[in-house]
């Protein structure tokens, strides 16, 4: 069936705060995001606690003529959060109640979903504060992207606020596109949503919305950046919790000893790996000069993360044999069982991209203009060791600083570039598109899984077509003629 029923939900009151001045004054946090970009003042804040107060919010905005952003946990870095004049601001933060078994409010923070039965949920964003709605919007993913997928495998239903304020309330499987489209039905009318199939890479992405012929309804509201509707609850699926797992840090002495080792790996069936992670040599000195981590090998260049599923006698053979075969030993590695050893592991990942962001606030000190520029692309299977030297030449053939680390597992690595100036940040934002048009030539995304947001709106025309850039905003129009949600955010 392609056919969903809107629901006119009866709205209670939401309440609100207002005044560019006030708003300005108590509460600025609402207009930025982890992006660092500074929105401007929006004219009302609302801080809705259900779907219906949501509802309540969405038609004020649309009798006072106002565009609406939508706001989570704001720890998303494209900008897609912050504050956009003459509109208003919808905050879901107060929204984190529990409603069922699997059932929660959009303002959840994951790190607050519960294990039910030896079952969790495992979606694993660097930022644990990251709220499930974001997430949801967001299609986010992390280091366990390599065996889970990303959000979308785990969202079974949700509950959707549209932007005339009418409500969507669909299951995964109930509602299925035919002959190209979706048909919405409520007592105003009937909104067909066309779909089509574009070009979708087979690598992580989150790159424009998520659309084809035969696609579930549900899958149209996930990753579309809230351009599309306001999702205020989730169904989520929730897996079984590995036990007996084993975390790894690998040390090697060379990138390529280190590509030869994720390439055996992923190869060996004994060793289900739920998360494999590289940091490159920079990234490893980076942390070495900083003291931000203890007890670095003072012979290892780079480093490999391994979070093996299940660790039994089968696994700890594969392992052996196969640090053996690419001329490693376990003595070059951490190695733990237990929650503390992952924490620490985490703690050593986690002090990369922090350094990183300690060495661009001092830089800023001096030139407030410049930040870091980092990629988010992805490449197929067999490209990656050729992505990363053509980039590695074209990096230091500018003279820019730079690290390497990340999901190496779905061969999708950040590359920041660190500048001292701003005729660098210049040249950093170049080779940025430059990898970018790499990457996709390759087959592969410009955006693995920050999203576009605002920020990064010009990478669309770089992974789509024009014919698939208008089959998205045919979708928006469909559902948001007046362009209310989220203005300037994807398209």
């Amino acid at each position: 069936m392609n056919t969903a029923k809107i629901i006119d939900m009866v709205p209670e009151p939401c309440a609100f705060v207002e005044g560019q001045e006030k708003i300005l004054e108590s509460y600025a946090a609402y207009l930025s995001d982890e992006s660092r970009s500074v929105g401007e003042a929006v004219e009302r804040i609302y801080f809705p606690e259900n779907t219906a107060q949501v509802v309540d919010a969405v038609k004020k905005s649309i009798e006072d003529k106002r565009q609406i952003i939508v706001s989570g946990a704001r720890t998303g870095i494209t900008g897609g959060a912050i504050g956009v004049k003459d509109s208003v601001l919808i905050s879901l933060e107060k929204m984190t109640a529990q409603l069922g078994a699997h059932r929660f409010q959009s303002g959840r923070k994951l790190e607050d979903i519960p294990e039910v039965a030896g079952e969790y949920y495992p979606v694993d964003p660097t930022e644990t504060t990251a709220s499930l709605g974001g997430t949801v919007a967001t299609d986010a993913s992390g280091a366990r992207t390599y065996y889970y997928g990303s959000t979308r495998q785990f969202v079974s239903g949700i509950t959707v606020v549209l932007a005339n304020g009418c409500v969507l309330e669909i299951n995964r499987g109930e509602i299925v596109s035919a002959d190209g489209a979706f048909v919405l039905k409520g007592a105003d009318g009937e909104i067909r949503i066309p779909v089509t199939d574009i070009n979708i890479p087979p690598v992580k992405n989150t790159a424009g919305l998520y659309i084809k012929k035969d696609m579930d309804l549900v899958d149209l509201f996930v990753g579309c950046e809230g351009i599309l509707g306001i999702v205020t609850e989730v169904d989520v699926r929730l897996v079984r919790k590995p036990e007996d797992s084993l975390y790894l840090v690998i040390f090697v002495k060379s990138e390529n000893q280190a590509l030869g080792l994720v390439s055996r790996v992923k190869e060996v069936s004994e060793l289900p790996c739920l998360a494999i992670e590289y940091f490159g040599p920079n990234a490893v000195n980076l942390v070495r000069d900083k003291e931000a981590a203890p007890n670095l090998p003072k012979d290892a260049l780079c480093a490999v993360y391994l979070e093996i599923e299940k660790w039994d006698d089968d696994a700890e053979k594969a392992l052996n044999d196969t640090l053996y075969l690419c001329n490693l030993d376990i003595d070059d590695t951490w190695a733990g069982f237990d929650v503390s050893d992952l924490e620490q592991m985490k703690a050593f990942r986690h002090s990369i991209p922090e350094t990183v962001n300690t060495i661009i606030g001092s830089r800023k000190n001096e030139i407030p203009e410049l930040h870091k520029i980092g990629t988010d692309t992805a490449v197929p299977n067999g490209n990656l060791p050729e992505y990363l030297s053509d980039a590695r030449s074209a990096i230091e053939g500018k003279g820019i600083e730079y690290v390497v680390f990340g999901h190496i597992g779905n061969n999708h690595l950040h590359i920041n570039m660190l500048p001292s100036s701003m005729e660098e940040l210049e040249m950093a934002k170049e080779l940025y598109v430059a990898l970018a048009e790499k990457a996709v030539n390759m087959g592969g995304s410009v955006s693995a899984e920050h999203g576009i947001g605002r920020i990064k709106r010009h990478f669309l025309e770089i992974q789509f077509s024009e014919a698939e850039l208008s089959a998205m905003r045919a979708v928006k129009e469909a559902l948001d003629p007046d362009s209310r949600l989220n203005p300037g955010v994807l398209i």
